[in-house]
């Protein structure tokens, strides 16, 4: 089986980062190791939550996993604490990334044109350091707007300059997340074929971990042997599938408790 490293936060509530990337990435046929940066009581978004970095844990968990002489197909990075973790990381990929590994970066850091509470400036421009590294990044629209340094929009002329922006200045393949736009939400990719829209149907409005359950399925579709664009099309199905769902049932949802993604696990074998 092929093997993936999932550099992320352990959310006990909100399902997010490593909560769906391991079952997603495992029900793909990928053996998923997980690298935590950090344990939460609850993700982010509620109004309050405790949060242990592991910051300090990271280097021994990887020092550990030298010894086993441990290697990756793919290497998936996500949710950060503070900067130091993202030199940790970059010097994992160096270590550990090689011809063969598939490395995805969701540079998380923005949404809606503000950068999330506790990222600074340098924090930014190291995680923009280590998407150069990557082979496909995972940007929403204000993160893609902040690494191809530009003011935040939504006009579709604007992404696709600055995802050709990027793209000239070096980055690899480039997945636009979550732009909506009559009835649909689109996924946008820019690679070696050009500019690639995959849609699927819009449902409801913000749900939390969407963006960590994209990753995971492109991540896992990639080290199966399917193109981008068609693990970027399967991922914005599922999601779009799981969200009609609970739109169409009676459930009260409190929409940072995520998505219902497990009833639907077996559309991913």
């Amino acid at each position: 089986m092929k093997k993936c490293a999932v550099i992320n936060d352990l959310s006990g509530f909100g399902k997010c980062s490593l909560g769906v990337g391991i079952p997603i990435i495992s029900v793909m046929g990928i053996e998923a190791h997980p690298l935590p940066t950090a344990v939460l009581s609850n993700q982010t978004a509620y109004d309050s939550y405790k949060s242990v970095p592991l910051t300090d844990d990271m280097p021994e968990f990887i020092s550990e996993w030298k010894k086993l002489n441990a290697d990756f197909d793919g290497i998936l990075t996500g949710f950060v604490t503070d900067e130091r973790q993202l030199d940790i990381i970059s010097s994992f990929i160096t270590e550990f990334k090689t011809d063969k590994t598939i490395l995805l970066v969701d540079p998380i850091m923005a949404d809606n044109g503000s950068l999330y509470s506790g990222y600074t400036g340098s924090m930014c421009e190291k995680i923009r350091e280590i998407c150069f590294k990557a082979d496909i990044i995972t940007p929403n629209i204000a993160e893609l707007a902040f690494l191809a340094n530009e003011k935040y929009s939504e006009n579709p002329d604007d992404i696709e300059s600055y995802g050709l922006k990027l793209r000239s200045m070096g980055m690899k393949s480039i997945v636009v997340t979550g732009y909506k736009r009559d009835k649909k939400i689109s996924n946008i990719v820019f690679d070696d074929s050009g500019i690639n829209i995959a849609e699927a149907n819009l449902y409801g409005g913000y749900y939390s971990g969407t963006g960590d359950i994209l990753s995971s399925i492109v991540i896992g579709g990639v080290l199966r042997g399917m193109s981008l664009f068609d693990s970027v099309s399967l991922a914005g199905k599922f999601i779009s599938r799981v969200i009609c769902g609970m739109e169409n049932s009676s459930q009260n949802t409190n929409c940072n408790d995520g998505i219902d993604f497990e009833k639907y696990l077996g559309d991913l074998l």
